[in-house]
């Protein structure tokens, strides 16, 4: 994987390094895979520190280890954006001679911070499986698993004359949107009726008096995460001091969020074929496979890290090959006839996580530091 290390380093020529709040880099990367994205089990997200300290560096990795932690030490970087969270589980000790205790130590004398990335960043498609997809020349790409509820349905009541205006500030606030189209609504018209009490400021109408307004009913859809956000846009736009609104939880499928992908090759591949493919794109030296069958392989799964709990979806959507890590022993010996199970390893499968971190933060953060761990390596060794 070749990668720039560092950008926005004083001394290389590169222009003054940006320091910002942690906050601010949070709510973007909020904006590409919200943390609401990830799986109930994951702890992704802001793991150590403050979201109002001033952060000058970046350090991407993709387990935090103390060698990661020494190595943000050394270069002077008081964010750790990990793909792995370091605590994933509850701690009740914390013992400053144990790993993870030399490492929260270290980090909170150093100001240094910890985010993780981890099934938010593996439930989208420009998310960890992209980068194989990509180089493996998938077309016609989609979720494996399809996420459910990450969207509402709002519907809102406004007078006629207001109702473009409103319509144009929900869709700016991302109501509306899916994979191809946007500013998307459906908007019904009736007459609404109120009437205003003593302590009220009506818009139209009199206090005290029975009133109607030809009002339109908008209709969209928004996501989730962005609620907080819907709501000030809605009542910052519409006339009434009382908006009257639903808010609907939705189980729609998402069409470019979800576990896993699948996807078609332009041309078919021989099984040899494609694990000599997979080899030189991941680096791994040894593939554990269920077995060739001189399949040609059209339809492709897959999905980074442990991907055991998805073979049945592969299956199910008849892929001519699941590849994965992790997979356990009875993963092949259960699995159904038809699926060719091919495991490349955990830390093959997802290390394009770095990348896609660190291109982000280049991209939407310019000017400020950020580097890729020289100590990111795979904790499993072969002999």
């Amino acid at each position: 994987m070749q990668t720039t290390r560092q950008s926005g380093i004083p001394g290389n020529g590169s222009p003054t390094t940006r320091i910002l709040p942690l906050k601010t880099l949070l709510a973007g990367l909020e904006q590409w895979v919200p943390f609401v994205w990830q799986e109930n089990y994951d702890n992704a997200g802001l793991i150590l520190g403050d979201p109002n300290q001033q952060i000058r560096k970046a350090l991407v990795c993709f387990d935090v280890t103390p060698e990661v932690v020494d190595e943000a030490v050394r270069s002077g970087a008081d964010l750790i954006l990990s793909h792995h969270p370091a605590i994933f589980k509850g701690i009740k000790r914390i013992n400053p001679a144990s790993r993870l205790g030399y490492m929260i130590k270290q980090s909170l004398c150093h100001g240094i911070a910890w985010c993780a990335l981890h099934t938010n960043l593996d439930n989208t498609l420009s998310g960890v499986n992209s980068w194989l997809c990509e180089h493996l020349g998938l077309q016609e790409v989609r979720p494996l698993v399809p996420l459910q509820g990450i969207y509402g349905k709002l519907q809102v009541y406004v007078p006629e004359a207001y109702a473009e205006k409103l319509r144009q500030a929900l869709a700016e606030a991302g109501c509306g949107a899916g994979a191809r189209y946007d500013a998307c609504s459906y908007t019904s018209r009736g007459e609404g009726r109120f009437r205003a009490g003593s302590q009220a400021h009506p818009f139209t109408g009199r206090i005290g008096e029975l009133h109607c307004e030809a009002e339109c009913k908008i209709e969209c859809l928004y996501p989730l995460h962005k609620t907080r956000q819907v709501l000030d846009v809605l009542r910052t736009n519409h006339p009434y001091e009382e908006p009257a609104f639903d808010l609907l939880p939705l189980q729609n499928e998402a069409a470019e969020q979800g576990a896993g992908a699948i996807g078609i090759l332009p041309e078919t591949m021989q099984e040899r074929e494609l694990l000599d493919k997979l080899k030189e794109l991941t680096g791994v030296h040894c593939i554990r496979h269920s077995g060739f069958q001189g399949r040609r392989i059209k339809k492709i799964a897959l999905c980074g890290g442990s991907g055991g709990s998805f073979i049945a979806n592969a299956y199910g959507q008849k892929a001519d090959v699941y590849i994965t890590g992790d997979l356990k022993y009875h993963d092949f010996t259960d699995t159904e006839p038809g699926t060719w199970l091919v495991d490349i390893g955990h830390f093959e499968s997802e290390k394009f996580a770095m990348e896609l971190i660190f291109r982000f933060i280049r991209k939407n953060f310019p000017n400020f530091a950020v580097s890729i761990s020289e100590q990111a390596k795979n904790p499993v060794s072969f002999y």
